[in-house]
C-alpha cells in the first residue's frame, strides 16, 4: 500500500483549493471543489493510503466548504464515508441537510451534487467503489447526508475497526487490502443497521435488503452441513441476534427455513430423471442433511410421502405425462 502526504503549506493561498482538488482527483477519482469560508487562507493536510482497490485518508482542514465538481476522468465512481474525529460540519445532499459532530459518520456520493461546510476538523475518510456498496445497499440514496452514530452499538464496532485499519495501514499488503475492500461494504451495512436512516420506508428497505442478503448467503451454502446462524451472520456481516431478529416477522424460524429450502432441493433432485440412479441418501447428504432418519421424517412431514415413494410416484407421473403428449 502506498502512503503519501500532501498539504497546502507551500502553495500560494489563491491556488490552494485547486491544488487540493487536483491531488484528491489523482488519488481517489473524486470530483471535489474546496474553498475557505473566511478571509483566512485554506489550510489542508492529507495522508493518503492507496492500495490497488482500497483507498482511505486522514484529513485536517481549516474552516472550509467542499462541494460538487464533476470528476475529470472516466474512473469508476467512489463513495466518501467520513468519520469525524474533531470538529463539526453541515452536510447537504439529496434534499436534506444534517449536522455531523465528532463521533459520528456520514456517507456522501460525490458523483451527485452535495456540499459540506465545516469548522476546523480532522476526519478519517474511506473511498469505496460505488457499485460495490450499491450491490449490498441498493437504496443508498436514503442513507447519504445523515448522521450515523459511532459512539455506541454497531457504529462503535465499525469505528473501532476503522481505527485499527488506519493504525495498521503501513503493514497492509495488497492481498489483505483487497480483502478489506471486499469486506467494507458489508461492514458498512452493519453500522447502518441500527442507525437513524430517516423515514420508516427507508428503514423497511434496509431490513428487506438484509433479509435478502441472509437468504442469498444461506441458499449459496445449503450444501454445507455446518451451515447455521453463526455461519450466516459472519457471511453477511451481522450479529447472530440480529439475523434471528430479521427472521422473526416471517412464518418460520431461520433454521426451519433452511431445512425447508434443503427439502425443496432434495424433492427436485428426486424427481429428476438424470438422477434416478443416485441413492436417496446421497441426495440428502449432498444438500447438507447429516441424519437420514431426520431427513426422511421431515421430508414426509413436508410432502406427505417418504422420499422413496416420492421418487417412485414422481417417476410414474412423468411417464404418464409423456404418454399423454
Amino acid at each position: 500500500m502506498r502512503i503519501e502526504t500532501f498539504s497546502t503549506d507551500n502553495v500560494p493561498p489563491l491556488a490552494r483549493g485547486r491544488h487540493f482538488q487536483r491531488e484528491m482527483q489523482r488519488r481517489f477519482s473524486l470530483g471535489l471543489a474546496v474553498e475557505p469560508v473566511s478571509d483566512e487562507p485554506l489550510t489542508a493536510r492529507v495522508t493518503a493510503y492507496c492500495g490497488r482497490r482500497l483507498r482511505f485518508a486522514q484529513l485536517e482542514f481549516s474552516p472550509h466548504r467542499t462541494y460538487f465538481s464533476p470528476a475529470q476522468d472516466d474512473a469508476p465512481g467512489r463513495l466518501m464515508i467520513a468519520t469525524h474525529k474533531q470538529g463539526s460540519g453541515v452536510v447537504s445532499q439529496s434534499g436534506r441537510s444534517s449536522t455531523i459532530e465528532a463521533g459520528q459518520m456520514v456517507v456522501i456520493d460525490p458523483s451527485q451534487p452535495f456540499s459540506i461546510e465545516t469548522s476546523a476538523i480532522r476526519v478519517h475518510s474511506i473511498y469505496l467503489q460505488a457499485d460495490s456498496v450499491r450491490a449490498v445497499l441498493p437504496h443508498l440514496d436514503d442513507i447519504t447526508a445523515r448522521p450515523i452514530e459511532l459512539r455506541s452499538g454497531p457504529g462503535l464496532i465499525f469505528a473501532s475497526m476503522m481505527d485499527q485499519m488506519f493504525a495498521l495501514a503501513p503493514e497492509l499488503d495488497d492481498c489483505t487490502a483487497d480483502s478489506l475492500a471486499d469486506a467494507l461494504p458489508h461492514m458498512l451495512t452493519t453500522a447502518l443497521d441500527r442507525a437513524d436512516v430517516g423515514s420508516g420506508e427507508a428503514r423497511s428497505r434496509l431490513t428487506l435488503i438484509h433479509q435478502q442478503r441472509i437468504q442469498q448467503f444461506a441458499r449459496e451454502h445449503l450444501r454445507d452441513p455446518k451451515l447455521d446462524a453463526g455461519m450466516i451472520a459472519t457471511g453477511v456481516g451481522l450479529s447472530v441476534r440480529r439475523v434471528y431478529e430479521l427472521f422473526e416477522p416471517g412464518s418460520m424460524s431461520l433454521m426451519r427455513w433452511v431445512w425447508s429450502e434443503r427439502l425443496e432441493r432434495c424433492r427436485r433432485d428426486l424427481s429428476a430423471p438424470a438422477l434416478r440412479g443416485r441413492p436417496v441418501g446421497a441426495i440428502a447428504y449432498s444438500w447438507g442433511f447429516s441424519d437420514l432418519c431426520h431427513f426422511s421424517r421431515t421430508f414426509k412431514q413436508r410432502f406427505g410421502v417418504s422420499p422413496r415413494q416420492w421418487r417412485k410416484d414422481g417417476g410414474l407421473a412423468k411417464v404418464a405425462v409423456a404418454e399423454a403428449l
